[in-house]
């Protein structure tokens, strides 16, 4: 038996085209993809309809998106894994653990 577990995918844009609505929903797709590679990556999957979105602004939130997330709209996709080993994969702060 496995247990689940959650994980992050990030993506990072324009913060211009934050209201953009096709444009947010391209980079929550592309958020989805790399929570998916993430997953993958560990030999997990991703569990069907998990998936929740946040836009992280670094004026509005605590997470710090670093180097690669400065200036940047950041979308984050949390979503539930599960498969060998789950239980010891974490979405923690910024990071997958």
């Amino acid at each position: 038996m496995t247990r689940k577990s959650t994980l992050f995918g990030w993506a990072f844009g324009d913060p211009d085209r934050e209201n953009d609505a096709a444009y947010v929903l391209d980079l929550k797709d592309a958020a989805l993809r790399n929570a998916a590679e993430v997953a993958a990556a560990k030999g997990l999957q991703v569990l069907p309809a998990t998936a929740v979105f946040t836009l992280v602004s670094e004026a509005e939130t605590l997470i710090d998106g670093g180097e690669t997330g400065h200036g940047k709209l950041v979308v984050r996709c949390t979503v539930d894994v599960a498969g060998p080993g789950a239980e010891h994969v974490s979405a923690e702060g910024p990071m997958n653990g």
